[in-house]
């Protein structure tokens, strides 16, 4: 992957990912000089990437026209994104620049010619947050795609990510928080555990009550972390039409002790762990999650599965989507590599991950019937 930060994997890869969600590079530009010039210096990192925001809203409110505005705002609520990451959770900033986050995009959101209507999903007493965005030309009851965030993303950036994609290919999109992200970790307290099947299950029970869903037709696609939850879900939830992990993770536990032990990259902060498990140390939170490990449950799956790896992912190696291939037992089942020239051949594509997102959607429009 190419360093925009040479030897600063963590400020390199977030900076892809402002690209993967429509950042554009004239707008970074304004900021390098300085985040150049102070290397690792995670409090200038939030503070520049929030001026960049608010320099972005103040364009957007100089915006002629409805649909500007809403692109423009989605821009600025994507570098506010990128500045949220290496604030630590105990630091009130952190809340305050995700209420920032939520505030720009539901102004983008009202704005938008694109339907995409706020939802809450019942969950274990209290609600996971979402955003369910209709199949571009409904007709009847559609299929429909879960989106599930990995360690560090939020529905929100889920969203930017894929916009109208999978919309446009016939198919109705749940972006949604689930237990260790976005807001169902940031407003509900709500952490990650190994049973991803259970909020999962209660995502499945809320679509079957809307009109527009297919309830045969229901699909699940999970980014980085997600590609464990999504494996889960695929095991234990029968309901689950196709499964696409964008991102392999065969055994999590073991990519934190091999971290641990200077054998592999993180892609956050070390703190994001500790934060999304409801931990204090970090040996509390590895050993939370000597769980998420798909061997034991690979027998089950038996839906279409697409797992989608980078040849030169340095977070997760590429031995490991091979090992998730051979436990996941379905007859129908794929390993899709991205070397570069066929799309990023980073973590979860993020150097080029457009290739990576047609991929999926077309493999996902093809196995809900769309």
């Amino acid at each position: 992957m190419f360093e925009m930060f040479p030897g600063n994997y963590l400020w390199s890869y977030n900076t892809m990912l402002a690209f993967a969600g429509g950042g554009q590079i004239g707008d970074i530009e304004l900021i390098m000089a300085d985040l150049s010039a102070n290397d690792g210096d995670n409090e200038l990192w939030h503070r520049k990437w929030m001026e960049l925001a608010n320099i972005v809203e103040q364009r957007a409110n100089g915006c002629i026209s409805d649909r500007s505005y809403s692109e423009t705002m989605f821009l600025a609520c994507l570098y506010a994104i990128i500045g949220e990451h290496f604030v630590p959770p105990a630091d009130p900033r952190r809340m305050e620049t995700y209420d920032r986050v939520l505030q720009m995009f539901e102004a983008a959101q009202s704005k938008s010619p694109f339907k995409l209507e706020r939802v809450d999903v019942p969950f274990e007493g209290t609600t996971l947050p979402g955003y369910f965005q209709p199949a571009k030309t409904p007709a009847g009851p559609r299929g429909t795609v879960i989106m599930i965030c990995g360690l560090d993303t939020t529905k929100e950036l889920w969203y930017l990510r894929t916009r109208q994609e999978i919309t446009d290919r016939g198919l109705n999109v749940l972006y949604i928080d689930t237990p260790g992200i976005g807001g169902a970790l940031r407003k509900k307290n709500l952490y990650t555990r190994a049973e991803y099947e259970k909020p999962i299950r209660s995502v499945i029970d809320y679509l079957e009550t809307r009109s527009e869903v297919e309830p045969s037709k229901i699909g699940i696609i999970g980014s980085s972390l997600g590609g464990y939850y999504v494996a889960r879900a695929a095991a234990y939830e029968n309901r689950i039409a196709a499964t696409v992990a964008w991102g392999a993770i065969y055994d999590y536990h073991k990519v934190w002790m091999d971290r641990l032990e200077s054998k592999g990259t993180l892609g956050a902060p070390i703190f994001q762990i500790m934060f999304v498990t409801g931990t204090n140390t970090l040996e509390s939170a590895v050993k939370s999650i000597k769980d998420f490990r798909v061997e034991p449950l690979g027998h089950l799956v038996k839906c279409p599965f697409l797992i989608m790896h980078g040849s030169n992912d340095r977070q997760v190696p590429l031995q490991d989507a091979k090992n998730m291939l051979n436990a996941i037992a379905s007859s129908n089942k794929e390993l899709k590599i991205f070397d570069g020239r066929n799309g990023g051949s980073a973590h979860t594509q993020f150097n080029n991950h457009q290739p990576a997102l047609h991929y999926a959607a077309d493999w996902i429009a093809q196995h809900l019937g769309a």
